[in-house]
């Protein structure tokens, strides 16, 4: 039998990006009189959006308006320090629940009081590790061998250490001296999963609109969107943006050939990527500080970019995550290492001219994320770990 199972971490439990809806996706079968989920960040999710049936509490963090100062790293680094005990809020908010097991995610500093909560009550608990956590954030530097001590107890004390890639697994083993198991994002047990290519790929005249889907979470995100925009327009291409980006939030992104669409859910996603696009584009760029994560943390929304049908073209370092991923299956997607305006140009234009470049490259990541991605598979695995580890 499945354990009683508590989570407590500031990623919200979703239908909508990221962490979020891998989550939502790996819990939406989980018996929901075994859940509670509590999140601790500053961002909860919303009710239209929640694993239907399952208790939600949201315990919001202190200080919240002074995150967005320039006393945003003290404040960070003070909430790190206070989250290693538990606060009576998250004590409230557990009542009525009789866990046999704890489930986080390292992200923000809400896990800390996972950890602690398990501790304290001597429950085996299960971190995800989704991002870096030692080695960024807004802490201050000087923090920074604290956090590597912290985080390397708790991972080494955790009942399983689900990591989001190989690439962490394997670096994590290094550093703790303690082996993660990989956990890749995967599709929906209840989404639609495509049989066949785009019907675009086999039309006679076809389109050249490139598509990102996702959010703006680093300025050099929206530089590189921006970089594609201006690529592909002397080819008459244009970049359709699927996320909660606004041209008021960026105002770069106010470019003739770009549209945004706002966010959709994700069946709602792959159908319109299916009906509406050409191309496929993952950046890899995460900007200063983050080349660690760009290593190391698997994009996700390839769960669903591999189910479209469609070409994907990366832009990314030689060791990013979605550039290995191309290096262990080749042809899963065309990878280009530059940032220049032309480099890029030229690959978009091979991509929309080249038909059997553009099929091949849909094909193989057809064929790669049905298997790597299957609902089925990531669902079993995470079963089975809760099942023999708590």
């Amino acid at each position: 039998m499945l354990p009683r199972l508590l989570y407590i971490a500031d990623v919200p439990v979703e239908n909508s990006l990221h962490g979020s809806a891998l989550l939502f996706r790996l819990l939406l079968d989980y018996p929901r009189d075994r859940l509670r989920i509590v999140e601790t960040g500053a961002q909860h999710s919303l009710p239209h959006r929640r694993l239907p049936g399952v208790d939600y509490r949201h315990v919001p963090q202190r200080m919240g308006r002074l995150r967005r100062t320039r006393l945003a790293k003290l404040v960070d680094s003070m909430a790190m320090v206070g989250a290693a005990h538990v606060s009576r809020a998250i004590r409230t908010a557990t009542i009525g629940f009789d866990a046999d097991a704890v489930l986080t995610v390292t992200n923000g500093n809400g896990w800390l009081s996972a950890v602690a909560l398990a501790r304290a009550h001597k429950l085996p608990y299960h971190l995800m590790c989704h991002d870096e956590w030692a080695g960024g954030g807004a802490t201050l530097a000087a923090l920074a061998a604290m956090k590597e001590r912290i985080f390397a107890q708790a991972y080494r004390g955790a009942a399983s250490r689900l990591c989001v890639s190989p690439a962490m697994g394997a670096a994590y083993q290094r550093r703790f001296g303690v082996a993660g198991e990989t956990l890749y994002p995967a599709r929906s047990p209840h989404g639609q999963v495509y049989e066949g290519l785009s019907p675009r790929l086999a039309a006679r005249t076809r389109g050249r609109v490139v598509a990102f889907a996702g959010s703006m979470s680093t300025l050099a995100m929206v530089e590189a969107n921006r970089r594609m925009a201006q690529a592909i327009a002397p080819l008459g291409g244009r970049l359709i943006i699927y996320g909660p980006a606004t041209v008021e939030a960026h105002p770069s992104l106010a470019q003739p050939n770009i549209e945004l669409r706002g966010l959709l859910p994700p069946d709602a996603l792959v159908a319109a990527l299916r009906n509406d696009v050409d191309i496929l584009y993952l950046p890899m760029w995460f900007g200063p500080g983050e080349k660690v994560n760009e290593r190391l943390s698997f994009p996700s929304k390839l769960t669903d970019y591999t189910n479209v049908g469609l070409p994907i073209f990366v832009s990314g370092d030689a060791d990013c995550a979605a550039a290995v991923w191309e290096r262990d299956h080749p042809g899963v997607a065309l990878v280009q290492h530059s940032t220049a305006i032309p480099d890029i140009a030229a690959d978009m234009q091979k991509l929309f001219e080249n038909r059997q470049l553009a099929r091949s490259l849909a094909e193989r990541a057809k064929a790669v994320g049905d298997l790597m991605f299957a609902a089925t598979t990531a669902e079993q695995s995470f079963y089975r770990t809760l099942t023999h580890r708590s």
